[in-house]
């Protein structure tokens, strides 16, 4: 039979519209399905772009839509902390080689909107929201999702619908959880002393304090703490929460003025066993949420992207059923990655998140060893900007 679509994508969040963008790239058909309104989507978080990423949207055509609301990161400068008082043995990452950024910083809604308006404009792209999905149907040759007034048809279903995936329940895939116990604050603010594009992580012994450079001479901040306090940092008067952010900092950025709401979540791991059914892939979080403290979660998200439709292209040029070709090279592809990072944000969370004395004054020192030794710095330089390894043909100039 003649299927309407090449792919069917459930979630119109920032990865199923990346999704449904690079689908259009390649030449494949796209339905992108979300039971939200597409437009209403406050969103006062902002997002860091590894390179790989950077390379992504402008192989999308993006880099022109958001001329002037990206912000370079020039550097990454990584230490232990104590209220009011910084570590002076640091970990410090930069781009020597190509003396350019280690990435990007945009606001998610600056994204989101450029996201749409190229998804609304392209012609390989039809988007259905508010949605009812009826009834999802994966048969033998194709998959059938039906809507309160029409059949869609695809030989392949990706879900993009986030860590809560209905797609994932429906297709009985199981998820390794932990839940961490702390929640994180984001929000940001407007500052007296220039950023120079340098991002900071701090290590409390609560849980990691990012600062990320935003246009404007603005930041954005991650607090990630234990669940009872950000609660208590929640409800302060903003004055107060003023006021203890500045201790956090140790008024590194002068004074300081919220510009954006406080917003706060729990944090936790999640990892699907794996990240393909019948005709069916998970990408974003639907396939993996890690902890905040890289910033990796939308470039692993990214990443799953440029991996699935570089071989759906390539299945699709040799004649091969989309459905079912590709899947098995897409989780080998991808499912390693996500362990790996997952694990590694995990166990630097705990190395991190206490105050024992002994390991206090280790990582300190293990911080300033890896910031001289240049070829340790180059392996997770290339790890963070996601080209390590066997790297997707779309995440490179």
């Amino acid at each position: 039979m003649k299927l309407d679509y090449d792919v069917i994508i459930v979630g119109a969040g920032l990865v199923g519209l990346t999704a449904a963008l690079t689908c259009a790239h390649k030449r494949l058909r796209a339905a992108l399905l979300d039971a939200r309104e597409i437009d209403s989507r406050p969103d006062k978080r902002a997002s860091a772009l590894t390179i790989g990423s950077y390379n992504l949207l402008g192989h999308l055509g993006l880099h022109s839509k958001l001329e002037g609301r990206l912000q370079p990161m020039n550097k990454m400068h990584i230490a232990d902390a104590h209220i009011g008082k910084i570590s002076p043995l640091a970990l410090e990452f930069m781009d020597t080689k190509s003396d350019g950024p280690t990435g990007y910083m945009v606001e998610n809604e600056q994204l989101r909107g450029a996201l749409l308006t190229a998804a609304r404009d392209s012609a390989a792209i039809d988007i259905v929201a508010p949605i009812h999905i009826q009834n999802i149907a994966r048969t033998a040759s194709h998959v059938t999702v039906s809507l309160d007034n029409q059949d869609l048809n695809a030989p392949l279903l990706i879900a993009a619908d986030g860590r809560n995936s209905s797609l994932r329940e429906l297709a009985k895939i199981n998820c390794l959880t932990k839940n961490y116990n702390q929640k994180a604050i984001v929000t940001s603010f407007a500052h007296e002393r220039p950023h120079n594009g340098v991002a900071y992580q701090y290590f409390y012994a609560g849980g990691p304090l990012a600062l990320l450079p935003l246009t404007g001479n603005r930041m954005s901040i991650v607090w990630s703490d234990g669940a009872s306090a950000i609660d208590a940092a929640m409800a302060l008067p903003e004055t107060d929460f003023v006021c203890e952010l500045q201790r956090r900092m140790n008024q590194l950025l002068g004074d300081i003025v919220l510009c954006g709401p406080r917003q706060s979540f729990p944090l936790s791991l999640q990892i699907a066993q794996r990240y393909t059914d019948h005709r069916l892939a998970l990408i974003g979080d639907a396939a993996h949420a890690i902890h905040p403290l890289a910033g990796q979660g939308l470039n692993l998200g990214l990443r799953d992207i440029a991996a699935l439709i570089e071989l759906l292209h390539a299945a699709k040029g040799r004649g091969l059923d989309l459905g079912t070709a590709p899947l098995q090279d897409y989780e080998a592809w991808r499912i390693n990655d996500a362990k790996l990072l997952s694990a590694t944000t995990d166990i630097l969370n705990q190395l991190f998140s206490n105050d024992i004395a002994p390991l206090r004054h280790a990582r300190r020192i293990g911080l300033s060893m890896v910031n001289n030794l240049s070829r340790s710095k180059s392996v997770l330089m290339k790890q963070a900007a996601g080209t390590a390894g066997h790297t997707p043909k779309l995440l490179t100039t």
